[in-house]
């Protein structure tokens, strides 16, 4: 019997020979694969660098372009390859970043091509890669005390630490109220009293009514309680320290004018119906300050800085003061100003280092434009008929917002804010250890303030409408922030 096999000569080699040539076909795809792979790896690092070296320079108001593309050149991908958008424009995929129109953020794309080893045998001599790196880069700003709170009182105990009188009422715009006291009435508002808000307020404790007060859209009670001391406002920079004189100053007399030049003065004396020039400088009081009768005093270029220790200086009626720069420093003495007298300042300083005051009285006009009031253990008070139209320092000042300034740890006064048709105010008024009370109304928009006091009594009858503005306030400083984000 013979058996024949059906086996074909040769097939084995064959399936070999193909075994063999996708083999290798898949170590070329791996090598040219893993190339193409190790430099998208190294352009997203690149990128991701660039992008936050980018961001730190823009947050340090710097060349934010060339610290990216320097960046990104020191890891080997140079400025042909490499794009730097502030703000982010469309990435890889041609679509718009969701960070589109936001100058903080800083976008790098690096596009390259990877040779193929292998690649050329099907065909594909090169891969394309595009990586894209967003990173923010936002700048050192100020933040806000208690939240972007409008009105705030401190305590943290007891009852009536906001209280509103009968008829009373409180308006905030762009914020609410927030009271620290863990009493079961630390806010109470008496009958016909009312507050209305644009967005709730906020009680430690709770609060309570009676008769027919209201209050709008609502408290959220039983938030947690601050711990409020000297280093809640370690931000405030400290009281500026007050220049000496190194020599006398002279005052000459022609006709009605006067003309004074800096230095140390025993007394100054002004008769009425004068016109006294203060050039620019430092005039160092040791004794008295006396007007009699009304005056004008100009220092219309430069600044003028009174140094005085605890002389009473008092401006009766029909004084006119038109200084374009004025500071004052004084130990307890207190300025005042009785009658319808006129303080013109484009910047004004009042610095009590001890006890001193600053007291406006009926028909009194006060503007300024970057005024800053610190009161170590003094007060400030202006009544009702007063006209007062100041604000806070600009931006770049170290008191930048901060309007009024009375320590915790130093100063417990009773403050007394007489409102009237003639207040307006703009910037911070931080008397976190002083019991404040208002008497009379505000008109609305005349207070763009934040009011932080320990206590806080509206009397009935009395409005006060706050405008509450985030970029008009004094708030501890925020460092920069940079971060990657895409």
């Amino acid at each position: 019997m013979s058996i024949k096999s059906k086996t074909q000569p040769g097939q084995a080699l064959i399936l070999i020979v193909l075994a063999i040539v996708g083999l290798v076909a898949m170590v070329a795809l791996a090598v040219d694969g893993g190339t193409a792979f190790a430099n998208r790896r190294n352009s997203q690092n690149a990128a991701d660098a660039a992008s936050l070296a980018g961001a730190l320079a823009n947050s340090n108001n710097q060349n934010w372009r060339d610290a990216a593309l320097g960046s990104a050149l020191a890891n080997g991908f140079g400025y042909e390859v490499t794009t730097v958008n502030v703000p982010p424009g469309a990435g890889c995929d041609g679509t718009s970043s969701i960070y589109a129109g936001d100058p903080e953020y800083v976008q790098v794309i690096i596009r390259t091509t990877s040779e193929m080893a292998f690649g050329p045998v099907i065909g594909m001599d090169e891969i394309e890669n595009c990586v894209e790196a967003i990173a923010r880069g936002r700048p050192a700003t100020y933040g806000n005390y208690f939240a972007g709170t409008a009105m705030v009182a401190t305590k943290s105990t007891g009852n009536h630490t906001f209280l509103l009188n009968g008829g009373a009422q409180v308006i905030t715009h762009d914020s609410g109220i927030f009271v620290n006291s863990s009493g079961s009435s630390a806010l109470f508002m008496n009958g016909g009293a009312d507050i209305t808000m644009d967005t709730n307020g906020s009680v430690v404790g709770s609060w309570g009514y009676n008769g027919s007060a209201s209050l709008s859209p609502g408290m959220t009670t039983g938030v947690p309680q601050m711990t409020i001391d000297d280093e809640t406002f370690m931000a405030v920079p400290p009281r500026p320290t007050p220049p000496g004189c190194a020599s006398n100053g002279s005052a000459t007399t022609s006709g009605s004018t006067m003309n004074f030049t800096p230095g140390n003065f025993s007394n100054i004396v002004i008769n009425g119906g004068m016109t006294a020039n203060f050039a620019p400088g430092v005039y160092c009081l040791n004794g008295n300050f006396n007007l009699n009768g009304s005056a004008t005093l100009n220092a219309n270029t430069g600044r003028v800085i009174f140094v005085t220790q605890n002389q009473n200086i008092t401006f009766n009626g029909g004084t006119i003061l038109n200084f374009d720069d004025f500071e004052v420093y004084t130990n307890n003495g207190t300025w005042t100003l009785n009658g319808s007298n006129t303080f013109n300042t484009s910047r004004l300083r009042f610095i009590a280092s001890g006890s001193g005051q600053w007291i406006v009285n009926g028909g009194s006009t006060v503007t300024s434009n970057d005024a800053f009031f610190y009161l170590t253990s003094g007060n400030i008070t202006w009544n009702g008929s007063s006209n007062i139209n100041l604000h806070a320092p600009p931006p770049g000042d170290q008191f930048a917002g901060l309007l009024i300034y009375m320590p915790w740890s130093t100063n417990t006064s009773n403050v007394i804010f007489n409102g009237g048709s003639n207040i307006n105010i703009t910037g911070t008024y931080l008397a976190p250890h002083c019991p404040m009370t208002f008497n009379g109304s505000v008109d609305a928009d005349a207070m763009h303030s934040q009011i932080i006091a320990y206590t806080i009594l509206v009397n009935g009858g009395t409005t006060i409408d706050v405008t509450y503005n985030p970029a008009e306030q004094f708030g501890p400083p925020q460092p920069p922030i940079v971060e990657l984000v895409r």
